[in-house]
This record gives structure tokens, sequence and C-alpha cells, in this order.
């Protein structure tokens, strides 16, 4: 039998190469053949049980290195090909090497045909659709196609704790609590700067400028105009050139929640002078007054936020405000300042805790943050992975998002970027599907409103942003932020 079929075998071969073409045949177990014509063929290598723990072309996805995580696009890739493994993808001319599995199938050595060069790997998971190489403490992730290489992400393994519904038992697992004992403003403004009159005299002098930060360098006269929209709305609040991405989501949730809260501690002095109520780090009520000179650049484009078409709103003198407490307090700096740090100036409660990304269950993360802004919490948070598609618009690492309700029966939640970016539809809006592997990277820092709290709106709702037509002239996010989100995608500082 054995004969006959390779005699058949051989005729078809005689018959491809009569052709013009060439091929193989390969046999299988239970007596039939596959025959594969094909000009490409210059050798065959068959591959023994030495060779063949892994087999195909593999396309890296991510590297990842404790919480160091590098998204790649699937053009780079490993093909095992019996006793040679070629690496390409990386730029010029693959590498190749010689390859050899260890006993268990569990390692391999690869040695470079032409350098000096030797791999010594582990495999650390293989299913189908994923295979995991670990070098050290680093570790690849390869899928099957370009494409899922380009799309995945590393997909962790589920929370510890078995899933649940009950809300208070989901907020046990809560972390990164904050609370203190000393000042209501929370652990990080304990043993600060004790407020003097010469304080309170220079913070309420409007005429006195805070310090100048991201790189902007004039302070210019501009119109102002509170309320766009007659109450404040997260479309007021739109991040151009200074990191403090953590104050602006801060801020577009108290303009979701609270509205008439923002509008309670602004006073308009009708001298172009505005002041704002805020709390010093013992959490005692001190008053902020700022002029509506604001900080730009050479060109006088204007640096701080902004509502839509550029207009100078509450969230810009807010921004200021702040700015001008730093400037007295110096427990932060504005960049990089933390939510549970930008929320207490204004609403005299620090007190907050957090989720780390992977805590929780996707049914139970989305319990949690609906429960948070059910009860008036200031919820805000972020991502660990870049470039995952959440509707139109993409994730961005080292940055922060507000937290609100789903308007979409494919979304889970939704995590505006104060960015302000994509059409009037987004308003920087991601809608979060239910995608394990995008739920996993998302992390969450919930604060007590304070200050705020009896002012919560009644009817909660989804984000619906106001009419406004987009302008040519229209400041977007500095190419400066951009950036930093490209060049330091796994930065803990966020901006």
């Amino acid at each position: 039998m054995k004969t006959k079929r390779f005699l058949f075998a051989l005729l078809m071969l005689v018959s491809v190469a009569k052709a013009g073409a060439q091929g193989f045949v390969v046999h299988h177990a239970d007596g039939t053949m596959s025959i594969f014509p094909s000009a490409q063929v210059d050798s065959i290598t068959m591959v023994t049980s030495e060779y063949s723990c892994v087999l195909g072309t593999w396309y890296l996805g991510f590297w990842k290195n404790g919480d160091s995580v590098i998204k790649f696009d699937g053009t780079e890739y490993m093909a095992f090909a019996g006793e040679k493994l070629v690496w390409g993808g990386k730029g010029g001319t693959p590498d190749v090497y010689t390859l050899k599995f260890g006993s268990t199938g569990k390692t391999f050595v690869a040695r470079h045909v032409s350098k000096n060069e030797t791999l010594r790997w582990t495999i650390f998971k293989q299913t189908p659709k994923l295979l995991v190489l670990r070098d050290g403490e680093a570790y690849r992730y390869f899928y099957p196609t370009k494409e899922q290489a380009d799309k995945a992400i590393m997909e962790k393994d589920p929370p510890a704790h078995a899933e649940t519904a009950n809300i208070n038992r989901i907020l046990s697992f809560a972390g990164g609590k904050t609370k203190s004992s000393i000042t209501p403003m929370g652990k990080h403004f304990e043993n600060r700067h004790v407020t003097t009159d010469d304080d309170r005299a220079w913070l309420l002098n409007p005429a006195n400028e805070p310090d100048m930060v991201a790189g902007l360098t004039r302070w210019v006269t501009k119109s102002v105009k509170l309320y766009p929209y007659t109450d404040p709305v997260p479309a007021d609040v739109n991040q151009h050139a200074i990191g403090d991405c953590c104050a602006m989501a801060v801020f577009a949730s108290l303009a979701y929640l609270y509205p008439d809260f923002i509008k309670s501690i602004i006073t308009d002095n009708g001298n172009r002078t505005y002041t704002v109520e805020m709390y010093d780090p013992q959490g005692q009520p001190v008053d902020v007054c700022v002029s509506n000179k604001i900080l730009c650049d050479n060109s006088a484009n204007i640096g701080q936020v902004t509502g839509k078409n550029n207009a100078v709103t509450w969230a810009t003198i807010m921004e200021k405000a702040l700015m001008k407490w730093e400037q007295i307090y110096q427990c932060n700096g504005i960049e990089g300042i933390g939510t549970e740090h930008a929320a207490p100036p204004f609403t005299g409660n620090g007190e907050s805790f957090s989720f780390s990304p992977n805590s929780l269950y996707t049914s139970e993360l989305k319990l949690a943050i609906e429960h948070c802004l059910g009860e008036g919490m200031i919820t805000v948070g972020g991502f660990n992975v870049p470039d995952l598609l959440c509707g139109t618009l993409k994730t961005v690492t080292g940055h922060a998002f507000t937290f609100m309700l789903a308007d979409d029966d494919s979304a889970i939640f939704n995590m505006r970027n104060p960015w302000g970016n994509g059409d009037q539809h987004e308003d920087g809006q991601l809608r979060i599907p239910d995608e394990r592997v995008i739920v996993q990277t998302i992390d969450a820092r919930i604060v007590n409103p304070g200050a705020a709290a009896p002012y919560l709106r009644a009817d909660l709702k989804p984000y619906t942003p106001p009419h406004y037509v987009k302008l040519s002239t229209d400041l977007g996010v500095s190419e400066r932020l951009l950036r930093r989100h490209i060049t330091h995608p796994n930065s803990t500082e966020l901006w």
C-alpha cells in the first residue's frame, strides 16, 4: 500500500513538473493525501518531534515586563520552520537561527546562523490563538495573523475573587484609600502650609499672576463667557497645552454631576475679575481672585483649557485659580496633578479610593461605576494600554478620562477624554465595549464630592454634547502633550 501511495505521489509530482510547476505531497495517517502545487518550493523539510513544539508564523502584538507594556502593529513576526527560526519584520534582512527545543518542549535554543547571538526562551503559553514567549522577566505575545496581533492586547488572568453583583462586596475590593484623620482634604494634604493673612491678601489680588508653565510665555487679556451653554457642561473642558488632565477630568465630572455647584463657587465681580471659593490644605475656606488675563504662547494662542471655539469659560477661570492656589501651597504643581489632589481644593474633601486594572470583572466594574456616579462621586479613570478602539476613538495611556453613563447599548459606560476630540457626537467620549481585553486595562479613582454633594443633579443621564460648530481655528491638544503620550506610553504620571 505504501508503495502504491509513493508511486502515485511520484506520478503526481511528475505531472506537476511537466506542467511547468512543482510542489509537494502530504500523506495523512488515514491513507489520504494532500497535494500542494507551488512554483515557490525549492526544498522540503521533514519536521520531527524534536523540532515541532511550535510551527508556523506568529506575529508580535505586545511586549510586557512588569507593568510596562509596549504595543506592536503585527509587522514583526517569528516563523518556526523545523530546524530553523526566522525573525523578521523588524526592518532589513530577517534574522535566521538554527533551532532546537528542550526535552520537555517548553524551552528552545536558537543560534544565529551568521552572528554570535543565541536566544534561550521559554514557551510560557501556547494555544491555537496565542503564543507567549518568555525571555527572563519579559514576555512577548504572538498571534496567528498580523491583523489579530495589531488589534489584540495581552489578556490577563481574571481577578482572584468570585464574581459578584453585591455592590458592597465590589467596593470592598477597592484600594488606594486617601482618607485622613488630620485633614478632610486627604492624606496628600497632611502637614502642608497653613494659610496666613498675607497669603489670603495675595490670593485675593487679581493682579498677582501665578507662574507660567508648559512653555507658555504671556498673560493675554481675553474676553470671558463663563457659561456658553447657560449651565456648565463637559464641552466647556478642552485641554490644550498644560499637562493637567486629571484636573480637567475632574472639572468635566463636576460639570456632568454638579453644574450648579460650579456656578455657586464662581463670582463674576463685574470688573473682569472672578473670585473662586476654594479650600486650603487644612480644609478651611479660602478665596482666590483671578483676572481675565489668560496664559498664552508667543502668538497669543490660549494654552489653558477652553470651551468650544476657544471660548474662555468657567473651566479656564477654575484652572487659573488652581494654578494660583498652587503658587501658595505648593502641594502638587499643576502639571501631573492627580485626581484626588485636584478635586479637594474646590470641594474641601479628599477622601477617595481606587480600582486598579483587572481588579474587577467587567460586570463588577460596570456596577461600581454606575453606583459611584449615582452616589455623586467624582469618578475619573484611565487605561494602561494605548490605541484600543472604543467606539470611534482610541485609548491613550498616561492620561485621565471622566466616567459617564453609557449612551449606547453597545457600551457598558463612557469615558470622556478632556481633549474633547472627535466630532460633536463624541466630544471626547469613548464608548467602552463589553470586551474583557479592553475593560481589564481600565483603572478608576473615585473621590468624595465634599461641598458639592448638595448640588447633585437629580436627573443624571448619559451625556449629550451641546450643539456647536467646529471651526478651523479651534485649538486642539498641543503637539507637546501628544508627543509625550507617544514617547512615554508607560508613564505613571498623568498629563
